[in-house]
Parts: C-alpha cells; sequence; structure tokens
C-alpha cells in the first residue's frame, strides 16, 4: 500500500512539472503579464518586468539582436502558453540578443520575459501605433500540435462509417495546441 502510494505521489508530481512554465518565465517573477495590464505610467523607469505572449508577425535581423513585432495574446498563467484562440490585445516590439533566422521565427508563437523599456511609434498598414517595446531575458518558441478528432453530433448517427470518410462527407475536426 505505501509503495502504491509513493508511487501515485511520484506520478502526480511528475506530470505537475508538465504543466509548469518554463524556467524564467513564471508568473510570479513579472509584475505585468498582460499588455492590457500597462499603464502610460510605467514607462518611466523603464524597470517593469513583464511576460507577453503571442504570434510573431514581423521578424528583422538588426546587429546583434532580433527585432520581432508580436501580435499579443493573453497568457495562461500556469504554463507560460498564448491562447491561440483568444482575441488580441494589442502588439508589441521584442529584442531578443542574437540572431535567428527571420524566416524561422514568422508565424511561431512565443512567450517572451523581460523589462519594458519604452514606447516606439510605428504603423499598421496606414495607420499610426504606438507598440510597447521589451528587453528579452528570457523567451520560448512553441510548437504548434494537431489533434484530430470526431465531430460528435456526426459521430452518434454515423456511428459505423464515421472514420470511412472517402466521400468527404465526415472529416474529422482539428484542434491547434501548443507545446
Amino acid at each position: 500500500m505505501v509503495k502504491q502510494m509513493i508511487l501515485f505521489f511520484a506520478v502526480v508530481f511528475g506530470l505537475t512539472a508538465c504543466v509548469s512554465a518554463p524556467k524564467g518565465l513564471e508568473a510570479e517573477n513579472f509584475t505585468r503579464t498582460d499588455l492590457t495590464q500597462i499603464q502610460p505610467k510605467d514607462y518611466a523607469c523603464a524597470c517593469h518586468p513583464v511576460r507577453l505572449g503571442g504570434k510573431i508577425i514581423h521578424a528583422k535581423a538588426l546587429e546583434n539582436r532580433m527585432e520581432l513585432e508580436v501580435l499579443s495574446f493573453p497568457v495562461v498563467s500556469w504554463n507560460a502558453k498564448p491562447l491561440m484562440e483568444a482575441q488580441s490585445n494589442g502588439r508589441f516590439i521584442a529584442y531578443l540578443e542574437g540572431f535567428i533566422d527571420p524566416e524561422i521565427l514568422k508565424n511561431q508563437y512565443i512567450t517572451v520575459g523581460g523589462i519594458l523599456k519604452k514606447q516606439q511609434t510605428g504603423k499598421i498598414d496606414q495607420a499610426d501605433y504606438v507598440y510597447p517595446v521589451i528587453a528579452v531575458k528570457h523567451y520560448r518558441l512553441w510548437k504548434i500540435g494537431a489533434d484530430y478528432y470526431p465531430d460528435y453530433d456526426d459521430w452518434r448517427f454515423y456511428r459505423g462509417r464515421y472514420w470511412y470518410y472517402d466521400d468527404g462527407r465526415y472529416p474529422p475536426q482539428i484542434r491547434y495546441y501548443l507545446y
């Protein structure tokens, strides 16, 4: 019985490690964890630690660093993953030290942790936009995975034929996730 309890708790603690935030991106290390929490007065000291995430929509290589324009999405507090299906809450600029090929970064999801430095003006198409600028200390690029699952409404009625979709009538649904 004792061995079973020890095994049970080892499995539980092992699985909770799988859903924790990457090292350096734990929520308790940051005063701002959402783009909507940033106030104009926060730029005065250039010292607020922030954790933001989203989809990289533009990457530019500069000398010794990368400039990323990120479409911001809310970040899950316990694992630091951007919520892909959420509504965007704006954009921000992130500066990463070093070089990563910009083509690799385009359309990738990222979570960054760093210091809120300043505001930078730019354009989105013809509209002026003021971007918060983050000097990144830690970041995580996420991979996109897909799950295929049956549409359960159709499954009830076409149970025996569901996965035989040669005729294209009952294709599986797709759910995307980050890992």
